[in-house]
């Protein structure tokens, strides 16, 4: 239905009140081929960010790099059968660029919204999965605890025993190496400061550039019994926590 309406309103012969109006066959399968195309390409290069990118981070940047590889794949097929067909229904001197460029402006404006409509709730609980609703699985004694993203302030090394400190101020020991760890969370919420910290963006009261390009992170909220305490963060790795800092901001 929507390709139908679109072609009928792209070229003058073919909008209904025209005197000259003819009937958009051409443009409106090419439309249809195009649009059951583009959900064969979207569902596969949808599963392939979601296990590659969108599972560990989803912002702006991913979202548009999964928009434009979807639609420009989809460019490409178009101009494949625009020619194919064209050539085969109405033979190589009904080809256009006109026709070519108008056709393939209004597909790529209608796979947009397709897109946006199709993976817009999945998109949501992937984000809400990496930044609201993880969980870290501690064993205790024979016991495990869900601990949610959204509890844990930071997670820190003293020791040799990694500890999750909550929002609430209190402390859970664990079984598991800072490495370890890093690999159970989500990049989204967690940022590996150093060898002995990982941070939750919640946890951070303030940042301060220091000697020798460092960084100093003031950390919150306090643990029960502990003070607040400050961590540095190296030259080399300022630049890329910066970037993560920023984009939670």
């Amino acid at each position: 239905m929507i390709s139908i309406l679109a072609n009928h309103l792209y070229e003058p012969e073919s909008f209904p009140f025209s005197r000259d109006y003819k009937f958009p066959l051409f443009p409106i399968v090419v439309s249809i081929i195009g649009g059951s195309i583009l959900l064969l390409i979207s569902s596969f290069n949808f599963k392939y960010y979601k296990n590659k990118y969108f599972i560990k981070k989803i912002n702006v940047k991913t979202l548009l790099r999964f928009l434009f590889s979807t639609l420009g794949y989809f460019t490409i097929l178009y101009i494949i059968l625009y020619y194919v067909l064209n050539g085969l229904i109405n033979g190589v001197e009904a080809y256009s660029i006109y026709h070519l460029l108008t056709g393939l402006s209004i597909s790529l404006l209608i796979n947009t919204i397709g897109i946006a409509l199709l993976f817009s709730i999945d998109i949501y609980k992937l984000h809400k999965l990496v930044s609201i609703e993880g969980v870290i699985k501690v064993k205790q004694g024979g016991k495990i605890t869900l601990v949610k993203y959204s509890e844990i302030a930071y997670i820190y090394n003293e020791n040799k025993i990694v500890y999750i400190a909550k929002t609430d101020g209190t402390s859970i020991i664990t079984d598991f190496t800072l490495n370890e760890v890093e690999n159970k969370i989500s990049k989204q919420s967690f940022y590996r400061a150093n060898r002995q910290t990982i941070l939750h963006i919640h946890s951070i009261e303030q940042v301060q550039s220091i000697e020798n390009g460092k960084l100093s992170v003031l950390i919150k909220p306090t643990v029960i019994g502990k003070k607040n305490f400050q961590i540095s963060i190296s030259r080399y790795k300022k630049q890329e926590f910066m970037n993560w800092f920023k984009d939670k901001l």
